[in-house]
């Protein structure tokens, strides 16, 4: 199955995403949104917002969230400061 990864406000791009921050993905099918994270490199010390078709996906139920042919998944880090 196909997906789209749209990775906003990144402060650096991981490897396969284009100068707008997204990603095409071939993934298993039963995929879940944990094993589409797992596959991108992002920075372990960064937690994310997900989302999928715009839902949001709690960080304790995306091993749960099985993924479709499709489906665009947004990520978007913490945002800190002050």
């Amino acid at each position: 199955m196909r997906v789209r990864i749209k990775l906003l406000a990144a402060a650096e791009m991981p490897p396969g995403f284009d100068q707008f921050g997204e990603r095409e993905m071939d993934l298993p099918a039963g995929a879940s949104l944990a094993d589409a994270m797992a596959d991108i490199s992002l920075p372990a010390e960064e937690t994310y917002t997900s989302l999928v078709g715009g839902q949001a996906v709690q960080a304790d139920a995306r091993a749960g969230h099985a993924l479709s042919d499709g489906d665009e998944v947004t990520l978007l880090p913490a945002i800190q400061g002050g």
